[in-house]
C-alpha cells in the first residue's frame, strides 16, 4: 500500500461483509461529494466469496445490459438458489471474462479490480470456482440445501414451516414489515427470494457453492479432515436486508423509526410538506414505496414488498453511475417510472416501435422511422454515458484480499505500515468480524493523525502518530433473525465495550438502526 499523503485516497476495509452493497452505494453517490478518491479493500475467507463479488462486480459493469435487465439479473444471482437457463449461461460467459481478468488482467474490471495482493494459490483457487460454474458441473443445489435445513432444524424439520412463521412474527416482521410473509417463507423452504414475471427457476446457482472444513464419517477415509463442497451460505436471515428494507433517498430515513410502515396519514402531511416547498420531490415517490394501508386497524398492508424496494436501490445505483443524476421516479408508485425515455429499455424501444404504425406502406416508413430514431438516441445516450461511467469509476479501486482482521492485524504489527499499520480511514466490520474490535491490534490499522515532532537529518521532520480519525461502522443485531430483542440488546452493549478497548465510543446512530458508528473517544 502506498503511504500516506496530501492526496491519498479514502481507505475503506470492508472486513467479510459478504457482499457488495456498500461499494455500490459508494460508487453511485460518490459524484455528490466531488468525486473523491476511495480505494476499497474487501477481505473475505472464502475464496469463493471473493469470486462471487467478482462476478457481481461482472455483472453491474455489463453496460451493453440494459439497466432494468441488470438488476434484476444482479438480484437473481444474488439471492436464488435456482436461477432461470439464460440466467446460467450469462454466468457462465461472465466466467470465462473473469478467467481472462485473473489470469491475464484483461476484462472489464481491468481498471477498477486489483488483484496483486492475492497469492497464486488463490488465485488459481480463484479460476477454479470459476470453473466450476460451468453448466456440465454437477451441483445439487436442492438436496444440498435441504441436508443444511435439516442439520439446521434437525428434530424440528418436519415442523419447518411452523418454524419459519414465527421467526417471520417474532423477529422479521418487527424489524423490516415490508418483507411478505409469503416471501420470506418461500425463501426459508426453497430458496428462491427473487422472481421476475412468469419464469422458470430449475436451474442450480453454482455461485453459491463453497467448501467447508469437515471430518468424513464413513468409508475407508473415515475420520479424515477434508474440504466439502456444499451449500454453506445464510438459509436462515435472507438476501432481503442486503437492499430491499429501506432506500437512501426517503425523505426522514435518519431515525430510530426509519424502518416502521408509514400511514395514508404521514403520506398525506409528508406530501403536503413537499407541495408547501413548492415540488413534488422524487424523495416523496420514494417515501411512498412503504405506504401501508389501514394502518392502526389490525390489517394492515403494505402496497409494496420488499423485491419491489430491492430493484429500486439496484436501479438506484445503476442509474447514477451511467448518468451521473440520482434516479428519481416520476409516477408515484412505479419504481420504472425513472428509466424515463431510457433508450437502452427494452420497454421504451417497443414502445417507440408502437408509436410509428401506420397503414400500408405508411405503417412500414412510420415504423423505419421509428427504428431510426430509436437507434440514433440510442448512440447518443450510449456516447454520453460512457462519458459518465467513465468518471463514476475514476480514481476508484477495489483490492480483494484472502484471510479476516486478523490476517491485517498480523501483518501490521510486523511490517508496520508497509502492511496496513494506520492505514484505514473507514473499517466496516461484519457481524463475523466484530469480535476483533476487542483485540488492542485492532487500533494499529486505523489511520491517525500525523503530528509534528523532532527535526531530523536532511531538513526533515520527524511525526509521530497522533488520535485515531478513523471511524469504525459496526453492524447490529437489528437483522439477525436467530437473535432475541434482549440478545440484540446484549450484543450491541457487548460492541460497546468492545470499543472501548480501543479507545473507540459510539459517535450517532447511523442512518438506519442496522449500523452504529464508532470513532475516538474524547480526550484520546
Amino acid at each position: 500500500p502506498e503511504a500516506a499523503g496530501p492526496e491519498r485516497p479514502l481507505r475503506v476495509l470492508l472486513a467479510n461483509p459478504s457482499d457488495i452493497r456498500h461499494l455500490l452505494a459508494t460508487v453511485a453517490r460518490r459524484r455528490r461529494h466531488g468525486l473523491p478518491p476511495v480505494h476499497f479493500y474487501i477481505c473475505e475467507h472464502q475464496i469463493e466469496v471473493l469470486a462471487r463479488h467478482l462476478l457481481l462486480l461482472q455483472i453491474v459493469a455489463d453496460w451493453e445490459l440494459p439497466v432494468r435487465q441488470r438488476a434484476t439479473v444482479f438480484l437473481e444471482v444474488f439471492g436464488n438458489a435456482h436461477v432461470q437457463e439464460r440466467t446460467q449461461r450469462y454466468i457462465h460467459r461472465c466466467a470465462k471474462e473473469l478467467e481472462a481478468l485473473v489470469c491475464d488482467g484483461r476484462g472489464a474490471l481491468e481498471d477498477l479490480v486489483d488483484l496483486d495482493s492475492l497469492k497464486y494459490r488463490d488465485r488459481d483457487a480463484l479460476v477454479a470456482a470459476f470453473k466450476s460454474w460451468d453448466p456440465k458441473v454437477l451441483y445439487d443445489v436442492a438436496t444440498l440445501r435441504d441436508h443444511r435445513l435439516r442439520a439446521h432444524l434437525a428434530t424440528r424439520y418436519d415442523a419447518r414451516a411452523g418454524i419459519v412463521d414465527w421467526d417471520y412474527q417474532m423477529r422479521v416482521k418487527p424489524a423490516a414489515s415490508i418483507i411478505h410473509s409469503t416471501l420470506y417463507k418461500e425463501w426459508r423452504l426453497s430458496g428462491l427470494a427473487f422472481e421476475f414475471g412468469d419464469q422458470r427457476y430449475d436451474q442450480p446457482n453454482r455461485t453459491l457453492g463453497s467448501y467447508a472444513e469437515g471430518f468424513l464419517k464413513k468409508g475407508k477415509d473415515q475420520g479424515i479432515k477434508k474440504e466439502i463442497l456444499g451449500f454453506w451460505t445464510d438459509v436462515v436471515n435472507s438476501p432481503y436486508f442486503s437492499f430491499g428494507v429501506d432506500t437512501h433517498d426517503r425523505p426522514s430515513p435518519g431515525t430510530g423509526s426509519a424502518l416502521k410502515p408509514r400511514s395514508e396519514t404521514d403520506m398525506a402531511k409528508n406530501k403536503g410538506q413537499a407541495f408547501g416547498r413548492g415540488v413534488e420531490t422524487a424523495a416523496q415517490f420514494a417515501e411512498n414505496l412503504f405506504y401501508v394501508a389501514n394502518a392502526g386497524t389490525g390489517t394492515e398492508q403494505h402496497r409494496h414488498h420488499t423485491v419491489e424496494i430491492a430493484v429500486f436501490n439496484l436501479l438506484s445505483y445503476l442509474w447514477e453511475i451511467e448518468t451521473g443524476e440520482p434516479y428519481a421516479m416520476t409516477k408515484d408508485h412505479d419504481i420504472y417510472s425513472g428509466l424515463g425515455n431510457d433508450a437502452s429499455d427494452m420497454a421504451w424501444a417497443a414502445q417507440q416501435s408502437a408509436g410509428g404504425s401506420k397503414e400500408g406502406t405508411a405503417q412500414a416508413e412510420g415504423e423505419a422511422q421509428s427504428e431510426a430514431a430509436a437507434e440514433a438516441a440510442r448512440r447518443e445516450q450510449a456516447l454520453s454515458r460512457a462519458s459518465c461511467i467513465v468518471e463514476s469509476l475514476t480514481d476508484l479501486r477495489v483490492t480483494l484480499l484472502k484471510g479476516g482482521v486478523d490476517d491485517l492485524m498480523a501483518k501490521a504489527q510486523t511490517e508496520g505500515q508497509a502492511y496496513f499499520g494506520g492505514f484505514f480511514d473507514v473499517a466496516h466490520l461484519s457481524p463475523n468480524s466484530e469480535h476483533h474490535l476487542q483485540d488492542p491490534r485492532f487500533q494499529s490499522l486505523l489511520a491517525r493523525k500525523q503530528t509534528a515532532g523532532q527535526a531530523v537529518g536532511h531538513g526533515g521532520v520527524e511525526t509521530t502518530p497522533g488520535r485515531v480519525t478513523a471511524t469504525v461502522v459496526v453492524d447490529t443485531g437489528k437483522f439477525i433473525v436467530p437473535m432475541t430483542g434482549e440478545q440484540e440488546k446484549q450484543l450491541e452493549a457487548k460492541v460497546d465495550e468492545f470499543a472501548s478497548v480501543n479507545g473507540l465510543e459510539k459517535r450517532r446512530a447511523a442512518s438506519t438502526p442496522a449500523f452504529a458508528v464508532y470513532k475516538a473517544a474524547k480526550g484520546k
